[in-house]
């Protein structure tokens, strides 16, 4: 919808449109357009104030984009909205969205300031200040935006674990969980790339997403083997040891999701160092498997050990190494929990 702010100036109509109804008061100058008359409709209430130096041209309340747009225009040209802001703008649905549809807010774009946070990175020299929801970030790693109509908003990883971190800043982990899950079952954002985010993050306050991450990354590494077991139950190769803990004297030294003990070859998921240098050591065989990988291509993987099996002799395990059930607290919670 059009808004005439009493000025033939087509230039300022198509920046206010193109705004979303919302304007700078340095823009309204360039435009032709007098502080004085920003000033007086502001008095009347026809317009009123967002942030300090932003208006929104309409006196009815501000839809979440207006405050979105009044935002980005405060924090300034090379700022970039994070956090539940940005993943609002890339359409990912948090529990408190869902909770508000329920209980009537939103039904008509209407946004409440005071119930969500508005996050802005902005260049670590940069001089300004948060205010009010709007909180201003400070970063040396303001990352390339990704650009979603009037906003510039971070990429999906970003946009996560920095809303993570503004909960544990709030006094709000509890927030993490619906944070993180609803961005994983929208299926834009892998496990992997929000762990890889996190690492780049300041470690302070990360403690919990941290947490949150390593329980997301048990439970899909959970579900994609017991998806993987069971077609190799239905199909083979078959005479597989499932789930093996493999010990060397008293000393763990590595977790098999599925291991031939004749064969002396193991199938490891996301194994480490030490266990990827362990075992050959000890004469296994060891086919490395990512969760994302076992997840995704559970056939792939078949194959893969047909391969390896068809030309890997008989093999006997050397002394002093024993197999035994590898069933973990974590994975036993997991599967209380499927």
């Amino acid at each position: 919808m059009a808004i005439h702010t009493g000025h033939n100036s087509p230039a300022l109509s198509t920046l206010i449109n193109t705004q979303h109804g919302v304007l700078t008061a340095a823009q309204a100058k360039a435009g032709g357009l007098p502080h004085e008359t920003l000033r007086r409709r502001v008095q009347r209430g026809l317009w009123q104030r967002l942030v300090p130096g932003v208006y929104a041209l309409q006196g009815s309340p501000p839809s979440r984009v207006q405050w979105l747009v009044a935002a980005q225009l405060y924090a300034g040209e090379q700022s970039v909205l994070t956090g539940e802001a940005a993943l609002a703008v890339h359409g990912i649905r948090l529990p408190r969205d869902r909770k508000d549809e329920a209980e009537g807010f939103g039904a008509q774009g209407e946004y409440c300031a005071s119930r969500y946070r508005l996050d802005a990175l902005v260049p670590h020299g940069r001089r300004r200040q948060s205010v009010g929801q709007l909180r201003i970030i400070r970063t040396t790693r303001v990352p390339e935006p990704t650009q979603i109509g009037a906003l510039r908003v971070a990429p999906l990883a970003r946009s996560v674990v920095d809303g993570c971190l503004a909960a544990v800043a709030d006094n709000e982990p509890e927030a993490i969980d619906g944070i993180v899950t609803a961005a994983l079952e929208d299926g834009r954002v892998p496990l992997a790339a929000l762990e890889y985010e996190l690492r780049r993050a300041p470690r302070q306050h990360s403690a919990a997403i941290r947490a949150e991450l390593g329980r997301s990354r048990a439970h899909l590494r959970f579900t994609a083997s017991r998806d993987f077991l069971a077609k190799l139950d239905a199909s083979g190769p078959f005479g597989a040891m499932r789930d093996v803990a493999i010990y060397v004297g008293q000393r763990r030294v590595a977790k098999a999701v599925a291991l031939w003990p004749d064969r002396a070859v193991a199938v490891l998921v996301d194994p480490t160092p030490l266990e990827m240098g362990t075992l050959p050591a000890l004469g296994f065989g060891v086919i490395p498997v990512r969760t994302e990988l076992l997840a995704e291509d559970p056939e792939g993987l078949l194959e893969a050990v047909r391969r390896v099996l068809r030309y890997r002799p008989v093999s006997r395990l050397s002394p002093g190494i024993s197999l035994l059930p590898a069933a973990t607290a974590v994975e036993r919670e997991v599967m209380a929990h499927a």
